[in-house]
């Protein structure tokens, strides 16, 4: 039998595990050298958290990899929005302009180039006549009716304030025109004649109210900012006790001047229900002495339009000076405004300016 001479190779294999294990043995000495080694870097904070702080030369090149520009604490922001600053209305500086449309023109132009912001124009005039083309079913126009209404169309800006000067009941045209349903009747059942032997609308007749509202809302439409109402009253003149009010003691009402406060006071709800839909301001013009006390029926009346009107006109020369007027209207309510009637300017404040006589 023969047999094998020399060496022979052997083809087994290593044993994993031995390699292994060395790797182990390796990482675990150098993680012991490198905790030994950082261990005087560790620190610890107030919670006894510990962090590694390593030196400003160990620390250089990893600072210069990264991102320096730290994001913004959210909680460091502060934004602040200003509210928007409202301005404080202007004053009214207004001017009554003539009955002369052809002059309207040029009223108005030199009264703003004279500082005025305003203007006042009369529409519907003591007497009855509207002085602008009106649609009203039974009105009466002015002969210069054509000519205003086109004179009105340049005087609109949204700069300038236009103010309706409207007489609601010294109106002897409609009132006889339309006795039963408008107009003022005496005791014996005809037309009441005042003192001056004119006529009067009726406060208290739904035609009245109906035919005020109607001329309001078309002044509105033609671009008026305000409606100032004038000749806001019963008769002040002639034998007021042959006056048919509709008025019985013990039916509602105190007295007959309570009376009276309470139809115009009615008549001022339904214009701002006619008027509601318009941004426009409602004025009435009163006598000082309503204001002062001077009047018992104007004191009662004067109450119910410092509840639903915007302002109240008055000449101080009537009844007192500016200052104690405009106080006497906040005392009525402390959100309207007093506008003084003057001849001459003011240095400041609202002011409606009448022509010079």
């Amino acid at each position: 039998m023969a047999t094998s001479r020399g060496y022979s190779s052997y083809h087994g294999r290593t044993p994993h595990g031995k390699v292994v294990l060395t790797i182990l043995l390796i990482l675990i000495i150098l993680a012991a050298s490198a905790s030994m080694l950082l261990q005087k870097y560790v620190v610890y904070d107030d919670s006894g958290k510990p962090h590694l702080e390593l030196p400003d030369g160990w620390s250089s090149q990893a600072d210069s990899s990264a991102d320096t520009s730290a994001a913004p604490n959210q909680d460091d922001l502060q934004i602040t929005i200003e509210p928007p600053q409202k301005e404080e209305p202007k004053a009214l500086a207004a001017v009554s302009l003539s009955d002369d449309p052809t002059a309207w023109t040029a009223e108005t132009e030199t009264a703003f180039a004279a500082g005025q912001n305003g203007f006042a124009v009369t529409m519907k005039a003591t007497g009855g006549r509207l002085q602008y083309a009106s649609q009203v079913p039974g009105a009466f126009l002015s002969s210069t009716a054509a000519e205003a209404s086109s004179a009105l169309t340049g005087l609109f800006t949204e700069e300038h304030h236009g103010i309706a000067r409207l007489s609601c009941f010294h109106d002897g045209l409609y009132a006889k025109a339309h006795l039963e349903d408008a107009g003022l009747k005496n005791t014996g059942g005809y037309i009441f004649y005042d003192g001056d032997s004119t006529n009067w609308l009726d406060p208290a007749k739904q035609g009245t109210s109906d035919y005020l509202c109607a001329v309001a809302k078309e002044c509105a439409d033609l671009g008026f900012d305000e409606i100032l109402l004038t000749d806001f009253s019963y008769p002040t003149v002639g034998k007021l006790n042959k006056i048919a009010y509709g008025y019985q003691e013990g039916a509602g009402y105190d007295s007959l001047a309570a009376f009276q406060a309470a139809q115009l006071d009615g008549i001022l709800a339904a214009l701002k229900t006619a008027l509601d839909s318009y941004d426009v301001t409602l004025s009435v013009e009163v006598p000082a002495a309503w204001l002062t006390g001077g009047d018992e029926t104007g004191s009662l009346i004067v109450q119910k339009i410092a509840a639903r009107a915007d302002r109240i006109y008055a000449q101080p020369g009537t009844g007192g000076d500016a200052a104690a007027l405009s106080t006497a209207v906040t005392a009525l309510n402390p959100n309207l405004t007093f506008v003084p009637e003057l001849t001459v300017p003011p240095e400041s404040g609202d002011y409606l300016l009448l022509p010079q006589t």
